[in-house]
C-alpha cells in the first residue's frame, strides 16, 4: 500500500470535497500511482448492482469506447455497473480506478478480488482514504461515493432504480459542480426510474459516447490506440509510459526500472515494428 502525496493538481481534483461533508486527508492507493493520469479526463460510470441487459450493454459500451479514447474510468468495484465498467474498461487496454470503501489490502466485495488484483496488475489502481478499514459499514460506501465524484471530470449513471444509492454518487457531483450524464431508459422499467429522474432533474442524456467525448474535449481522430495484444510484459509497460507522456529514455529508464541496454532493446523492436518513432528533440511518441 502506497500513500498518494497531494500534488497541486491531484489536490485540485479532491479540493471539491471541502464544499462538502468530511473533508478528505489522504489517500492509499495500490497499482499505478493516479498522479500520473492527472493529463488525462476521468469519467465516473456508476449505477445499480443488478443491471438488466440493457444496463450492461449499455454500460460496456461506454466504457469501452471511453477508454479507448483515452479516458480513465472511475467507479467503485460493486457489484453491478460498477464491476462491469471496470471490466470494460481492462477489455478495452484501458485506465481503470476503483475507489474502495475498505482499505485496499481488503477487497470488499470479496467476490470481486479476482477483478481488483486485475485493476491492480494491469493498467490502473485501487484507491482508499483508509490506512485501515477492513469491515467497511454501510455509511462507509455512501462516504466513498464523494471521492468517485470529486475525482472526475463527469459522473455517468447508466442504469439505476429511484432509490438507488447511485443517486447519492450524483447529489455529491452536483454539490460540487460535476456535470451529470444519464442514460435513458424505458419508462415501464424500474431501473430506469432513477436515469430517467436524473435527466428530469437536469442531467444531460447521454446515448453515444462520442457526445460525452465532445463535451470532454477529447479530439477522438487524435487519439493513439494502445493495442497491446501481441506485446511483451516490458514492450506494454513501456508503450504505456509513453502514452502517459514519458517520453525521453531517461524518464523511461527511471519509470520502468530498466537498465539503458535493457530499455534501448524494446525500444528498438517497438520501433522496427513501427510502434514508436523518436522525434528530433529525442521524445518518444507512439505511432
Amino acid at each position: 500500500m502506497n500513500k498518494l502525496t497531494l500534488t497541486p493538481s491531484i489536490q485540485k481534483k479532491v479540493k471539491r470535497l471541502e464544499k462538502i461533508d468530511a473533508p478528505l486527508q489522504q489517500l492509499y492507493y495500490k497499482g499505478l500511482n493516479i498522479g500520473e493520469l492527472l493529463g488525462k479526463p476521468w469519467v465516473a460510470i456508476v449505477g445499480t448492482r443488478k443491471p438488466s441487459p440493457y444496463g450492461r450493454a449499455q454500460t460496456e459500451k461506454l466504457a469501452s469506447e471511453l477508454s479507448r479514447a483515452g479516458v480513465v474510468v472511475v467507479s467503485g468495484l460493486a457489484l453491478g455497473v460498477d464491476a462491469i465498467a471496470h471490466e470494460a474498461t481492462l477489455t478495452a487496454k484501458g485506465v481503470c480506478i476503483a475507489v474502495l470503501p475498505s482499505d485496499v489490502e481488503h477487497i470488499y466485495p470479496a467476490t470481486n478480488r479476482l477483478l481488483a488484483e486485475r485493476i491492480e496488475q494491469s493498467w490502473g489502481a485501487l484507491v482508499s482514504e483508509y490506512e485501515s478499514n477492513p469491515k467497511p459499514k454501510k455509511v462507509d460506501f455512501l462516504i466513498r461515493n464523494r471521492i468517485v465524484a470529486a475525482l472526475s471530470d463527469a459522473v455517468v449513471v447508466t442504469e439505476a432504480a429511484a432509490q438507488s444509492g447511485t443517486l447519492n454518487t450524483t447529489r455529491h457531483a452536483r454539490e460540487m459542480g460535476i456535470p451529470i450524464y444519464a442514460v435513458p431508459g424505458n419508462v415501464t422499467q424500474p431501473n430506469s426510474a432513477g436515469c430517467n429522474w436524473l435527466i428530469q432533474q437536469g442531467a444531460k442524456l447521454l446515448t453515444d459516447p462520442a457526445e460525452l467525448l465532445k463535451d470532454l474535449g477529447v479530439d477522438t481522430k487524435k487519439q493513439q490506440s494502445l493495442d497491446l495484444s501481441s506485446s511483451s510484459p516490458e514492450e506494454t509497460l513501456i508503450i504505456q509510459k509513453i502514452a502517459l507522456g514519458f517520453g525521453l529514455t531517461d524518464e523511461l529508464m527511471s519509470e520502468t526500472g530498466m537498465d539503458l541496454g535493457e530499455l534501448q532493446e524494446v525500444l528498438t523492436m517497438l520501433e522496427i515494428d513501427s510502434r514508436i518513432s523518436q522525434t528530433p528533440q529525442g521524445n518518444w511518441e507512439l505511432r
